[in-house]
């Protein structure tokens, strides 16, 4: 594909070639899986099976060592070529894999050799395929601050009860991540991350997903149940109900994780749409579809559209791979918090351009990508969920963006 992002390293390039091998195979089988609302299965293994849910892990714990947040997100644009619903889940993984491994750079420069030596065995268990995770943050009435899932102090230790929604990767996770309110021995509200075993006792997938779009990316609602947790897994956190410079570094790369694939369904949806315009005739003269001055038009406007896309995807993830370079040690609010908007500048154009520019493919296929069996009228739904995925969703993106332009602080009063 013409101008197509590429990768900087080579193990980056190796990801990226391997993302389009895998993106060819789950293509075929997309539709169906799409028409029956069926989760991918044979996809995950097959991500298992080649490494790719262990790119982000470095080499010496067994993984791929792709070191990148860019290089990663060019691959996972080029799997969602394929299969934007399967893109979606193993990006939940890839985010919560990239984020074990700045904890583990982090504890190796602060000098926590222990915490250094837990980080990279559960690495290690992701590098063997032994470990799927899936983060599950959202629910329904709140904010991503201020999860109402709550855990809550026993004798030895805690329990957590609640339900998340849009827990996308939950069918196939060994592991949950998720995000739990608590209150500390001086009174005080905090969020947390607590990862569980998805076969826990009290641990409820409720398989109640049935979306218009991304029907085959599993993101039904989860329910937790008085789930024990040992006393040492709530420890520090972040003050609830503010975006904080811990939090805001937490969620920094997701929102970029969450945006690739549109871009990918913008490229895979430009191209069946050129392809079709190109090879169609119309009239008793049979006069090509490309002489059209309208069909023209809307061509040169998803150029134009493509190339913004790409060209924000490429700054915003190099500015995000940039703070952490500049921040191992420990995070920096005031760094952290213009790296966070930008990156949500950038998810928020992209998600919106991809919309505009499958839009437009469907009109350049001259009404054959309606049908329902046409991979167009597939990627059509899906790209409309990326407008609201945290972190973050369109309006409150738009909320967050202009505060901090205004000087203000990022949380509403």
């Amino acid at each position: 594909m013409e101008h197509e992002l590429q990768a900087d390293t080579e193990a980056g390039r190796r990801l990226v070639a391997l993302a389009e091998s895998l993106a060819a195979d789950f293509a075929t089988r997309a539709g169906e899986h799409d028409r029956e609302g069926s989760f991918p299965a044979e996809n995950i293994d097959a991500l298992r099976a080649t490494g790719y849910l262990a790119a982000p892990v470095p080499r010496g714990c067994g993984g791929m060592g792709v070191e990148t947040i860019r290089d990663v997100l060019v691959a996972s644009s080029r799997l969602a070529r394929g299969d934007g619903s399967t893109t979606i889940g193993v990006n939940m993984h890839l985010n919560v894999t990239m984020g074990l491994r700045r904890s583990y750079e982090r504890a190796m420069a602060n000098g926590d050799g222990a915490r250094a030596a837990g980080i990279a065995a559960t690495l290690q268990g992701i590098a063997r395929g032994e470990i799927v995770l899936a983060s599950l943050s959202t629910e329904p009435g709140r904010e991503l601050t201020e999860p109402a899932t709550r855990a809550t102090r026993t004798g030895d230790g805690w329990t957590i009860s609640g339900k998340k929604t849009f827990a996308t990767m939950s069918e196939a996770a060994t592991h949950l991540v998720v995000s739990v309110s608590w209150e500390d021995d001086d009174g005080h509200e905090r969020v947390s991350f607590v990862q569980v075993p998805a076969g826990a006792p009290g641990v409820t997938l409720n398989h109640d997903w049935d979306a218009m779009g991304m029907r085959a990316s599993g993101s039904g609602s989860v329910s937790f149940e008085d789930i024990a947790v040992g006393d040492g897994r709530l420890v520090g956190g972040f003050p609830m109900g503010t975006w904080n410079a811990g939090l805001m570094e937490r969620f920094l790369s997701a929102g970029l994780v969450h945006a690739s694939p549109y871009l990918g369904i913008a490229e895979a949806a430009a191209g069946q749409g050129l392809a079709m315009a190109a090879k169609a005739k119309k009239g008793r003269n049979g006069r090509p579809m490309a002489e059209r001055p309208m069909i023209q038009l809307l061509a040169a406007e998803n150029a134009v559209d493509l190339a913004a896309m790409r060209g924000i995807f490429d700054r915003a993830t190099r500015l995000v791979d940039q703070y952490f370079a500049d921040h191992i040690a420990c995070a920096d609010y005031d760094d952290v918090l213009i790296a966070f908007k930008e990156a949500q500048c950038a998810k928020t154009f992209l998600n919106a351009a991809a919309i505009r520019v499958v839009d437009r493919s469907l009109t350049l296929s001259g009404g054959a990508g309606y049908m329902s069996r046409h991979p167009l009228s597939r990627l059509y739904r899906d790209v409309r969920a990326g407008a609201f995925m945290h972190p973050l969703a369109a309006n409150s993106a738009h909320e967050f963006i202009g505060r901090v332009e205004l000087g203000l602080e990022p949380d509403a009063a």
